[in-house]
């Protein structure tokens, strides 16, 4: 029997709601270990050309570089490319099943089953769910989109599922 049942267009609007949130709750921790690294390197050059050993500075300086361009280039491109997939600028609707052990999803391109503890983290915000599969990836649950049940009663439920995994309001 189904508990919940939601209707979410994924829209450029919630995929742009989605990354602003994400990057708030992380760029905290992002910064600081790009920052920490980024001493780490400083100090390894700083070492290299005391002792003159200016080849390594480089090398390390290079690499230095590329873990720059890294922490800041590639999460752009992946952003980029996700916001122009054919699902958020075509708005493919998602169907949620919620169910007593698991819960589907389903839209244009297929459908599959997930179980709870699956689930990697949960957060809440104004106006959505975010069900993280992995530290990047997450299902967006527009709170207005409930057919069956309601934003409240959901949110208990997934509380109960996900415990400490998840973090509403």
């Amino acid at each position: 029997m189904v508990l919940f049942k939601n209707k979410t267009t994924l829209s450029s609007k919630n995929y742009i709601e989605l990354v602003k949130f994400h990057q708030d709750k992380n760029n905290w921790k992002y910064f600081l270990y790009t920052g920490f690294f980024s001493v780490l390197f400083i100090i390894c050059i700083s070492i290299q050309i005391a002792y003159k050993y200016y080849l390594s500075a480089i090398i390390i300086f290079l690499c230095f570089f590329g873990f720059l361009a890294y922490r800041f280039i590639e999460p752009y491109y992946k952003t980029k490319k996700e916001y122009q997939s054919e699902k958020v600028q075509k708005n493919l609707i998602n169907y949620y099943l919620f169910y007593e052990k698991y819960f589907k999803v389903k839209n244009k391109m297929g459908s599959f089953k997930l179980r709870y503890y699956k689930i990697y983290k949960a957060y809440e915000n104004e106006n959505f769910f975010y069900l993280y599969l992995n530290k990047d990836y997450a299902f967006i649950i527009e709170k207005s989109g409930f057919i069956t049940g309601n934003e409240n009663d959901f949110r208990k439920f997934i509380k109960n599922k996900l415990g400490f995994k998840f973090k509403g309001n």
